[in-house]
């Protein structure tokens, strides 16, 4: 890259960045687009999809969107490959007792227990119908995840549960298309690579990612998710206001623009695009 192109792509990621911090000052906000989530397929008689949330969790975690018992992908005419290991959901244990008061019968659960299932991808034989939860069209930047090895995967939503990443294999989980959710877990992504990432949803990590996502929103034409940046910004800020929104992201400013620089860098296709965009 050259300088003149390194000077265009810092001054870019300055002026958006800027641009944000006066509209969340400002309260001058561009309307915000509901959110959507990825509702499971009908008709395909996929156990899972009366798992409880935890345990489609742990399914979509693992890569896929279909897990099953042994028996049960025998039952449908595939089989297990040979060396594939089981992932493990969770099962109740539960007996009766009797009510002392009332002399009625009931069920308790008294603790849980792993149960093996095994993913779609681990199993050969008859075909039975697939569900690709992928958008028609690829988000923006999705070459970017390619280029640092991180894998993207779709699947159905599970609850109040937008998007994952995850360090540990590298993986990004979308229960949803909204662009900014990819953006988010992106950012995850690409901060890791800059220092470990702390588990479970740090503050300033939070605040990285999203600051990054509603950047690259503005860059991108997505304006409509604006707000939900600032919402997101606003919960995990000392103070619940616009002036702790503000305060939040300053503090962690470093670490956005280079996020953003790294993000930009390794999106080839983009850069003629880039530098052309008046913010």
């Amino acid at each position: 890259m050259s300088k003149n192109e390194t000077k265009n792509r810092k001054d870019l990621i300055e002026s958006a960045t800027k641009s944000l911090l006066d509209m969340f000052a400002s309260g001058n906000l561009p309307p915000a687009i509901a959110r959507t989530v990825i509702a499971a397929k009908k008709g395909y008689n996929i156990p899972s999809v009366n798992w409880s949330l935890g345990n489609q969790i742990l399914m979509l975690a693992a890569g896929t969107t279909d897990a099953r018992g042994y028996a049960q992908w025998k039952k449908v005419g595939r089989y297990v490959k040979k060396g594939s290991k089981a992932i493990y959901i969770l099962g109740p244990c539960t007996k009766k007792i009797t009510d002392e008061e009332s002399g009625e019968e009931k069920v308790i659960i008294t603790g849980f227990k792993g149960i093996p299932v095994y993913r779609y991808e681990d199993t050969e034989g008859e075909d039975i119908p697939t569900v690709d939860y992928a958008p028609p069209e690829l988000p923006p930047l999705v070459e970017v995840a390619k280029k640092y090895g991180v894998k993207v995967q779709y699947g159905p939503s599970t609850g109040r549960f937008y998007g994952c990443y995850r360090p540990s294999d590298n993986s990004i989980l979308l229960c949803t298309h909204d662009v900014d959710t990819f953006f988010h877990e992106l950012a995850h992504a690409i901060h890791g690579t800059i220092r470990p990432l702390k588990g479970g949803q740090h503050q300033d990590q939070e605040v990285v990612a999203e600051t990054v996502a509603t950047v690259l929103c503005i860059l991108y034409g997505y304006d409509g998710y604006v707000y939900q940046g600032f919402d997101y910004i606003k919960h995990y800020a000392q103070e619940h206001t616009a002036n702790g929104v503000i305060k939040a992201i300053m503090k962690v400013l470093a670490d956005v623009q280079a996020v953003l620089k790294l993000i930009l860098d390794a999106s080839d296709a983009d850069k003629k695009m880039l530098n052309n965009i008046a913010v």
